[in-house]
């Protein structure tokens, strides 16, 4: 009963604090909103588009990259390369397509040209990748075909090229026919992505901004009136513990029920969210705990665990996914448990995936948390020991 009491006067403190109601409740959800509409709910291919040329041949290769059968392509220009390098990184593009200056006129006259493809190192770049890579081998097949012609008969490349396209849809060929695999999808899928990631940070980020409760507790003398009580510092570690593990767990759980009610984010099988959740609840309340025993005050609890919740969450691709991070800072990655969340929830998302999916993701998580609450339980008692 005492450990309860412990941590439901921790969730009513939490519950009266407007500003951490505001980042722990609405901030998440905003954020996945944000993301979800930005960086593609799945409705449609955003391709970068820079246009150095503007000839007759470019804007015919630019409309056949916008009318690609059966995707909706959204198609964003640029003025300059440089700033189609940084949409794509950034992913504001999928994928980034450069023609140059002197495309139409060096395919009239029979020269090469080359056609700049900026691709991400992402999974949907990778998909999108070959959206652009068709629209540019149909083109070529077309000019290949011209010259040819051109050079058989004499004729000019220009009444050859129009007369290729002519026939073009009367020469026998393979047509490949794109049939939905779920009729059901409606296409919210790009919300997944954006409601793990903010699940991991913001799961971690709010128990570390809490730690600055522990501190408070001990400065304002209730662990010594504890003390007064017959209330052992075991009881009282449980019961601390079990506050920063409840508020993670809630904030979890909201987290996962407003996204997929608001945003239709399919979480995938609830044993296997259920125990990721839970095991990440359970490191985030440990390293919580970590904070609030190392501090000696809360201006410095509020400092250091924001801080280094915002760090790990960077490294560990809870803000930035790791497909876009060279190799040496993904191996980084995975000495975060945010990286191990991530590849844990998305797993997850595969047809058919279960607990037993991610068992590898929740040993591990497993084993951060009771190294996390091995070195809280020890800093913490003889913070308590020393404060009573």
């Amino acid at each position: 009963m005492k450990v309860l009491a412990i941590v439901r006067t921790n969730l009513v403190r939490a519950s009266r604090d407007r500003t951490a109601l505001f980042f722990s409740v609405l901030l998440p959800l905003i954020l996945i909103l944000v993301l979800g509409l930005t960086y593609g709910s799945g409705r449609s291919a955003r391709i970068g588009l820079v246009d150095a040329d503007g000839g007759p041949l470019a804007e015919r290769l630019v409309a056949t990259i916008g009318a690609t059968p059966g995707i909706a392509v959204d198609v964003r220009r640029y003025d300059s390369v440089d700033g189609l390098r940084e949409a794509a990184s950034r992913g504001i593009v999928q994928v980034g397509v450069a023609i140059p200056a002197g495309y139409s006129a060096a395919l009239a006259d029979g020269s090469d040209v080359a056609v700049t493809l900026v691709v991400p190192a992402t999974e949907q770049a990778s998909a999108i990748r070959t959206t652009a890579e068709l629209a540019v081998a149909a083109q070529a097949a077309e000019i290949r075909a011209a010259r040819f012609a051109s050079a058989r008969d004499g004729t000019g490349f220009d009444s050859t090229l129009a007369r290729v396209r002519e026939l073009a849809g009367t020469v026998p060929g393979v047509a490949v026919a794109v049939e939905p695999v779920n009729a059901a999808d409606t296409g919210t899928g790009g919300f997944d992505a954006g409601a793990q990631s903010q699940l991991v940070l913001f799961m971690f980020l709010t128990s570390l901004t809490g730690a600055s409760e522990l501190v408070i507790t001990r400065q304002l003398g209730i662990s010594r009136r504890m003390f007064s009580t017959p209330t052992s510092i075991r009881t009282i570690i449980i019961g601390e513990s079990l506050a920063r593990v409840a508020f993670a767990l809630l904030q979890g759980a909201f987290i996962v029920v407003a996204s997929a009610i608001l945003f239709g984010v399919r979480w995938g099988d609830p044993a296997g969210v259920v125990v990721l959740v839970t095991l990440f609840g359970l490191v985030s309340g440990g390293a919580a705990m970590i904070v609030g025993g190392l501090a000696s005050n809360p201006s410095q609890a509020g400092a250091i665990g924001p801080a280094l919740a915002m760090l790990l969450g960077l490294v560990g691709g809870a803000m930035v996914p790791t497909e876009v991070f060279p190799e040496a800072m993904r191996q980084l990655a995975h000495l975060t448990p945010h990286a191990w969340a991530v590849e844990g929830l998305r797993a997850l998302g595969e047809p058919g995936a279960g607990v037993g999916s991610v068992l590898p993701q929740a040993s591990i998580l497993a084993g951060f948390a009771a190294a996390f609450f091995a070195v809280a339980v020890v800093r913490f008692r003889r913070v308590l020991q020393r404060g009573a």
